[in-house]
């Protein structure tokens, strides 16, 4: 293409697919994690770990991953590479946001507006992530942005956000959970989308990025391989984490039941059940 004609906007639907089970696969794994962060504080604490696996199943995988495929899945007539510190920030933009809304609604009692506080939090991480990752594009092309659909982009993150927290801590089994993984992929790819139709691709003569850069065809399939990597890791320390969990109730269950009859047995026969 000739500098100044606009890209047309077009994707390749077996990519737009592979980023869809990546944005499932991240936030099936980080509603397990929600459900751990649950029942660990109910039993009056909360683990760093059930925290930091949903910042990376979410953010990391079902956002970070989702949205590198979805550059790929993009028709540009130009390979893109990416700035390597913008892609790293992006990446941490969108798993710190993540952990940050998971341990502030799972530290306490669930409310809407705990819900409501985490999800702006998280909505703003997830659009934050998209626009540095989009900054860290190199290519023989500018971006023309469309300012009403960049606002919409947000607004569907935010929203997306906090209906993926709320169905994060209140899913009770594991057809549920399945059924809100699909949802919130359908949310984190509708932002995704939604943002990449804000930005118009305008061709200019080639350069050569500067600075350090990785990229190409391959990072989003490398970002795909690791992420089904982490979240098998993730996957399994979950279970073992679930195991522990309930061998300790277990135990106390246990414990409860073993006390009981020396309560019973330290009364006198004659004694009266009540004050008399």
């Amino acid at each position: 293409m000739s500098p100044g004609d606009v890209v047309p906007l077009s994707f390749n639907s077996g990519l737009v697919a592979l980023s869809f089970l990546i944005a499932a696969l991240g936030s099936y794994v980080a509603l397990l994690a929600a459900a751990g962060i649950r029942a660990e504080t109910q039993d009056g604490e909360i683990r760093l770990g059930y925290v930091v696996i949903g910042a990376v199943a979410m953010g990391g995988v079902g956002i970070w991953s989702m949205h590198f495929i979805g550059m790929l899945a993009q028709n540009l007539p130009f390979e893109v590479g990416y700035q390597t510190g913008l892609t790293i920030l992006s990446f941490m933009v969108a798993a710190g946001f993540s952990g940050w809304a998971f341990w502030y609604v799972g530290r306490d009692r669930f409310t809407f507006i705990r819900c409501l506080i985490g999800g702006c939090a998280a909505g703003f991480g997830v659009a934050s992530m998209h626009y540095v990752g989009m900054s860290a594009a190199r290519m023989p092309a500018v971006l023309l942005w469309n300012l009403p659909l960049v606002v919409l982009s947000v607004l569907i993150a935010v929203i997306a956000a906090t209906a993926a927290l709320w169905l994060a801590f209140n899913t009770q089994n594991e057809r549920q959970r399945i059924g809100a993984a699909i949802l919130m992929a359908v949310a984190v790819c509708g932002m995704h989308y939604t943002g990449a139709a804000a930005g118009a691709v305008i061709c200019t003569a080639a350069n050569d990025p500067a600075g350090g850069y990785i990229g190409g065809a391959m990072l989003p399939y490398i970002a795909f391989a690791l992420s089904i990597v982490t979240l098998l890791l993730m996957r399994w320390h979950l279970q073992r984490a679930s195991q522990r969990f309930r061998a300790r109730m277990a135990q106390r269950i246990d414990s409860i039941i073993e006390s009981a009859p020396g309560e019973v047995s330290g009364r006198s026969p004659g004694a009266s059940p009540g004050p008399g």
